[in-house]
């Protein structure tokens, strides 16, 4: 939703922060660094520490590491806060950091290769160590599962497994009606 520059001007930045994206033609083509992967911070503050990736924001080319780039925010005393001030993660440039070596735990640069799996033969592009040619792979969060209850429109396991259409040699794998409409799919049905 875009507000006019009136409503935004007396808007506070601390209730309605917001994030400037880049021009398209200044964001990153190719991401090698995904949410999971383990980086070390080249630059800044933190330099030499190392963490998870928790968040990336591709529109501004930042990314979000787990307790590292830490500022502290003024907020009403509260249970929660009882000093006032919260430690808030923010964002580092992707330029700042390097992945780490899974073998050697040292930032390395990465090179991708393809990998072609012997058994089916499917074609997939992988990560590589630059210097030691250390596979890094990539790690699929799944911690959005946990938060999964069955609920009242859920289907049953018992009816999702249940097979309810047995194929009849010969006969078309739909009712005839249908079939028209698909192979006559450009022309008027009668």
């Amino acid at each position: 939703m875009r507000l006019h520059r009136s409503i935004l001007k007396n808007a506070s930045s601390r209730a309605m922060p917001r994030d400037k994206a880049l021009p398209k033609e200044l964001r990153l083509k190719k991401w090698n660094i995904i949410k999971g992967d383990k980086v070390m911070v080249m630059t800044g503050k933190d330099r030499g520490q190392s963490g998870t990736v928790t968040e990336v924001v591709r529109k501004t080319n930042r990314l979000y590491i787990r307790g590292l780039n830490l500022a502290s925010k003024n907020v009403p005393k509260s249970k929660d806060s009882p000093t006032g001030k919260l430690q808030k993660e923010m964002p580092i440039h992707v330029s700042n950091v390097a992945l780490v070596d899974p073998s050697t735990n040292q930032p390395t640069k990465i090179r991708l290769g393809t990998f072609v799996d012997p058994d089916t033969g499917a074609r997939e592009t992988r990560r590589y160590a630059q210097g030691t040619g250390t596979y890094i792979p990539k790690i699929v969060d799944l911690s959005y599962q946990k938060n999964w209850k069955d609920g009242a429109f859920d289907t049953d396991p018992d009816v999702v497994n249940k097979v309810s259409f047995h194929t009849i040699p010969g006969t078309p794998p739909f009712p005839d009606d249908v079939m028209r409409e698909i192979v006559n799919r450009y022309k008027k049905l009668y």
